[in-house]
């Protein structure tokens, strides 16, 4: 929801500064078709059976599940002169390190879970316990490696959709931002074009 957040104050701000919307389908990203595949690999496993717990022990599914996110980061690192992208990378390769450190998917403390609202996600608050539509698994504070990485972070109520989130998150998030407002204020063509070798143009 952080992310969703961030696009929306993006185009807000980029509007205020004179920029504009349909200049966001002219953006020239490369490699476009990793981050479809990337997500489309995330959807199909955040939206598995809720309340499956995991055992501890890595299958197919966080394998290919992290996979998915070393497709985005090949994604930023090919669109790495466009706005934002630096900090896009910085907060998915800090979501993986926290992720791989912990089973393959994003811990949560049950605590944080209950803050937000989230309880009704799966049937127990249980240590290993998946929340169905998001990457977080349940895991007590005490059983989190790179913990502080983790989504600690918890927008509650009067917010109008309440969330958990990580620092990595906040990176992408501003990412997202910056990116948005080059694109909608015409900055992203010639910052990609800029890292173009000679003998590609």
């Amino acid at each position: 929801m952080i992310l969703l957040l961030a696009v929306v104050a993006a185009v807000f701000i980029a509007l205020a500064r004179g920029g504009r919307f349909s200049a966001l389908v002219n953006v020239p990203v490369r490699w476009g078709l990793l981050p479809i595949l990337a997500f489309a690999v995330q959807a199909l496993f955040i939206y598995q059976a809720p309340g499956q717990k995991q055992n501890g022990v890595w299958s197919w599914q966080e394998y290919l599940f992290l996979t998915s996110h070393l497709l985005l980061l090949i994604t930023v690192w090919a669109n790495r002169a466009l706005p934002g992208m630096l900090w896009v990378g910085i907060g998915l390769l800090l979501n993986l390190a926290v992720m791989a450190a912990n089973g393959g998917w994003m811990p949560v403390a049950p605590e944080a879970v209950i803050k937000a609202g989230y309880s009704g996600l799966a049937p127990s608050l249980e240590a290993g316990m998946r929340l169905y539509s998001s990457k977080n698994i349940v895991l007590p504070p005490e059983s989190t490696a790179l913990r502080w990485l983790s989504d600690v972070f918890v927008l509650t109520r009067p917010f109008p959709v309440p969330s958990v989130f990580s620092i990595g998150d906040l990176f992408v998030a501003g990412g997202i931002l910056l990116l948005i407002q080059g694109a909608m204020l015409g900055r992203t063509t010639s910052a990609l074009a800029s890292q173009t070798p000679r003998g590609e143009k």
